[in-house]
């Protein structure tokens, strides 16, 4: 079965739209800045958006930029045959937080609301907001969610649940995961640098990409494949050795009909482990494609980064240009990394994902 996209509807540091999240990646800006004061005195790079919003809020954004083609869909086919998956990490958790902050500094406790915490949130969210009644599934994988939630619903609509599907992933900036990817040190103290031999680590951020993806011919740009698999290295640390992650875009590629891509969006994250085990998953597997990152313009956005990403692989695709590797210096190598925009002819796309616990995406979108 073939599977379609839409265009993508995106919330980034760089814009609350594709159109201009787009714009300032091809003019390799940056969304990232300091937060000063961030949690008493610690301040943090970020890439946050200029107003503070909820993850909700912030998947609000992404789904108006697609409701077009969200209304079509389930004008053609239901609303009990259009699902909805969206990958998060974070939730609504930062809204109970702030509950629990407050019964610190004051002693009420109003507000609280469980659901918030849970992981099919922003789901059940985007169901109730089209007045869907088939499923609405969360996915919580770490940094993989994005793209595990376009594949869950790949699988949805293959296996006959649904037709087509509202998929992606969103998460805002939280205090709590903020402060533990501190805590673990892979934080950077100044924007992040992915891919360079100067990097000190990622900067955190909000966003939000959505696509529906449908049996019906909607685009010309299909879901042609992928892979997931999962090492168990480390909690948190990547198989220096990229194994599992090389065998994960060997699969993806094969399930493809594709023996190369024409774009690489890697993970690049900027921290010291991941970086180096990407590279040389890259160097055994696509060390001629052209690649790049997002992750210095845009911030690593958790269970939203690689729906945001497919969102570029997209656009990538549909413009004919492959958006530059944002950080400066000296790279270190492995990949054939694109540092500024440049005119190509882009059929494939392979989008990279890797997460804590050694869990792996890749997935590949194209023309036919």
């Amino acid at each position: 079965m073939r599977l379609f996209l839409s265009a993508p509807g995106l919330v980034t540091a760089l814009g609350t739209d594709t159109g201009a999240t787009w714009d300032a990646l091809l003019n390799a800006r940056s969304g990232l800045r300091e937060i000063k004061n961030f949690y008493g005195q610690k301040s943090f790079y970020l890439g946050a958006l200029e107003k503070d919003l909820s993850t909700n809020e912030i998947l609000a954004l992404a789904l108006e930029q697609i409701a077009p083609q969200i209304r079509s869909t389930i004008s053609k086919f239901g609303a009990n045959r259009v699902a909805v998956v969206i990958g998060t990490t974070v939730t609504g958790v930062e809204s109970n937080y702030r509950v629990f902050l407050a019964r610190a500094r004051t002693g009420e406790f109003a507000g609280y609301d469980e659901s918030k915490n849970t992981h099919c949130d922003p789901a059940n969210f985007a169901r109730s907001k089209f007045g869907l009644s088939s499923l609405a599934i969360g996915v919580s994988s770490a940094c993989t969610s994005g793209q595990k939630a376009i594949i869950e619903a790949a699988r949805l609509i293959r296996s006959g649940v649904c037709d087509a599907a509202i998929c992606g992933g969103c998460d805002a900036i939280d205090t709590l995961t903020t402060l533990g990817f501190d805590a673990l040190g892979v934080l950077s103290s100044e924007r992040a640098n992915p891919f360079s031999k100067n990097r000190k680590g990622t900067n955190l951020g909000a966003g939000a990409g959505v696509f529906v993806l449908s049996r019906e011919e909607i685009s010309d740009v299909e879901l042609l494949g992928w892979a997931c698999n999962c090492d168990a290295y480390h909690v948190t640390k990547p198989n220096p050795t990229a194994t599992m992650q090389i065998a994960a875009i060997k699969m993806a590629l094969e399930r493809s009909n594709l023996k190369n891509a024409d774009y690489a969006s890697l993970h690049a994250t900027g921290t010291l482990a991941n970086d180096e085990m990407e590279a040389a998953a890259i160097s055994a597997t696509l060390p001629h494609t052209l690649a790049g990152g997002l992750k210095g313009a845009l911030g690593h956005t958790l269970g939203a980064a690689g729906a945001i990403e497919m969102g570029v692989c997209y656009m990538a695709i549909s413009r004919g240009v492959i958006p530059p590797h944002v950080a400066h210096g000296e790279m270190i190598e492995g990949a054939n990394l694109c540092l500024e925009a440049k005119p190509a002819s882009v059929n494939s796309a392979i989008n990279l994902s890797f997460a804590f616990g050694g869990d792996n995406v890749a997935s590949v979108i194209g023309r036919r």
